[in-house]
């Protein structure tokens, strides 16, 4: 997104992501393996995109653990955005470990053709 947004640093793990964009909107997908819808918090504040997310490494009710590879992780990554985008039209969709965030950009930012009178 050329310096469209900034990243910051946490103690968490910062989960890898992709950002795109279009005329009409911005898209970031963050790559948080194992880790569920009801386990990610996504806000807005101040022009800051926070993203945290956890996933359990205990196993599944009636298992036990013999041997573990994978363990808890708690991601974060605050993007700091730098452009005007339509924060009540957000929309988040998680898939397979992915979160892919649709930003809206600002009315103000959309290209436009001016006519002449």
């Amino acid at each position: 997104m050329n310096n469209t947004i900034e990243q910051a640093t946490t103690n968490r793990i910062r989960p890898y992501y992709s950002s795109t964009e279009n005329e009409n909107a911005y898209e970031v997908k963050v790559y948080m393996p194992g880790v569920n819808k009801e386990n990610t918090q996504i806000s807005l504040e101040n022009g800051e995109l926070i993203i945290s997310g956890s996933k359990s490494g205990a196993p599944s009710e009636g298992w036990r653990v013999l041997s573990q590879e994978s363990n808890r992780a708690d991601y974060q990554l605050r993007l700091g955005l730098n452009v005007e985008i339509d924060g009540e039209r957000i929309e988040a969709v998680t898939e397979n470990g992915v979160l892919k965030l649709s930003l809206p950009k600002a009315e103000a930012l959309k290209p436009r053709k001016i006519e002449i009178r």
